[in-house]
This record gives C-alpha cells, structure tokens and sequence, in this order.
C-alpha cells in the first residue's frame, strides 16, 4: 500500500475529535472537498476551518500549502490508465443511490 500523506488514523482521530459521525473514507473525502473549497478562496466554516488546520494544510492566507496541494494531487491524480481516489469515494459517498 501507497504511503498516504494523511494517514487514515489522524482522520479518523480528527473525526472523532469534531464529534463527526463519517467514515474514514468519507472524512478523506470531505477533508478532498474542504481543501479545494479554501483553495478556490471560498471560506470555511469554523468547524471546517479547525478540521482543515488540524492536518497542517493551509497556510496563514488560508490556502492549501504545500503538503496540502500533495494531498489534493494524491486525491484527484492518476495515471491515464486507472481513476483516481476521489472517483471512487465520490461514487461511493456523493451520487443518490435510490
């Protein structure tokens, strides 16, 4: 396995910490969405902004530093012959199943 840049120990962690009831899976995906948000220069909610700070991913301004632009890659890139983490999360987590 891949080392991650977030490990899926500190999101669950994090998770708890906020009083989130989400699976590792979907906290990797809403830290994905929360990262991009910030990054577009839309602001984040209190609560959100604290999640986003506790993985050290955003510098002072409030945009993705470094290892928070690392992690939106892991998160969205591939090679051309596979699909990215966030494909399969979104899939999972972001599409109405009914």
């Amino acid at each position: 396995m891949k080392e991650r840049t977030i490990s899926d120990l500190k999101i669950k962690l994090a998770l708890s910490e906020f009083g989130f009831t989400h699976t590792i899976r979907e906290g990797r995906l809403m830290l994905m969405e929360l990262l991009a948000k910030a990054g577009a220069g839309y602001m984040n909610s209190h609560t959100e902004g604290l999640f986003l700070i506790k993985f050290g991913l955003l510098k002072i301004d409030r945009t993705p530093n470094k290892k928070g632009r690392q992690f939106l890659c892991s998160m969205v890139y591939t090679h051309s012959n596979g699909r990215p983490e966030a494909y399969e999360l979104m899939k999972d987590y972001r599409t109405d199943n009914s």
